[in-house]
C-alpha cells in the first residue's frame, strides 16, 4: 500500500469508528474497543482525540455547507427510521484531519441500555468531509475500489475497507466509502461485538453504497 493513500484511507476510517457507534451505550463497551478489535481495519495514523472535536455551532457559514444528522437520517431512508440518537451524542459538525465534517450515529433502541437482549446493541455512523485529494487514482495502488453501477451512474466512485466487497452483506464496522469531487462520505455499522445485529440485516453493502450516493446528493 502506497502511504499517502494508506494514511488518507485510516484517518477516514478512523474518523467513523471513533465517531462512536456504541458511544453512550452503557455496558456495550467504547468506540475505541471496537476500532482497535475490528478485523482487516487499515492502522491509522491519528487517534480519534487528534482527528475530532466537539461540534461546532460557531460557524453558521461552513455548518450550511453539510447537512444536519436529521437530514442525513431522512435521505437514509425508512431502514434507519426506528433507529436512535443516544443521550449525550456528539452527533454534528467536527473539525477533522482536512476541514469540517459531519459525523452522525444513530443506534438501536437496546443500545441505551434499556435491554439486556445484548445481541442487539448496535448502530451506524456515517461521516462526510471534503478531501480534493482522495481520488479514485489515488486509491487504486491499494485494490479496495469497488465497481458498484449505481455509484458510477451517479458520478461517483466507490471503495471498501479492507476490500471483499459483498452487496449482500450487512455493513461492518469497516464500512464503505463512496466519494465525489473531494466530497467522502464513510458508511460504518457494528454491534457490541462486531456481530451482525438482527435489526440491522437491512443494512447491507448494497443499501450503504445507495446511502453514500443520497448523501452526496445532500452537497450539492
Amino acid at each position: 500500500m502506497a502511504p499517502e493513500t494508506g494514511r488518507r484511507a485510516g484517518i477516514v476510517v478512523a474518523v467513523v469508528v471513533a465517531a462512536g457507534i456504541l458511544t453512550g451505550c452503557s455496558g456495550a463497551g467504547s468506540s475505541d474497543d471496537a476500532a482497535g478489535s475490528s478485523p482487516g481495519e487499515p492502522p491509522a495514523t491519528a487517534t480519534a482525540s487528534e482527528t475530532r472535536t466537539a461540534p461546532s455551532t460557531d460557524s453558521p457559514t461552513t455548518n450550511a455547507a453539510y447537512p444536519t444528522c436529521d437530514e442525513a437520517k431522512a435521505a437514509l431512508g425508512p431502514e434507519v427510521s426506528g433507529l436512535i440518537e443516544l443521550e449525550g451524542s456528539d452527533n454534528g459538525i467536527t473539525t477533522g484531519a482536512t476541514g469540517p465534517e459531519l459525523i452522525c450515529s444513530w443506534h438501536t433502541p437496546e443500545t441505551d441500555g434499556s435491554s439486556i437482549d445484548v445481541a442487539e446493541y448496535g448502530g451506524i455512523s456515517i461521516g462526510i468531509s471534503r478531501d480534493p485529494e482522495y481520488t479514485e487514482e489515488s486509491m487504486e495502488p491499494v485494490g479496495w475500489n469497488v465497481d458498484v453501477p449505481a455509484v458510477s451512474a451517479a458520478g461517483a466512485w466507490a471503495l471498501k475497507v479492507g476490500g471483499g466487497y459483498d452487496p449482500a452483506e450487512q455493513l461492518d464496522v469497516t464500512g464503505v466509502q463512496v466519494i465525489r469531487d473531494g466530497v467522502v462520505v464513510v458508511l460504518t455499522s457494528g454491534g457490541v461485538a462486531l456481530q451482525d445485529v438482527p435489526q440491522l440485516a437491512s443494512l447491507t453493502n448494497e443499501w450503504a453504497m445507495n446511502g453514500g450516493v443520497a448523501l452526496l446528493d445532500l452537497m450539492d
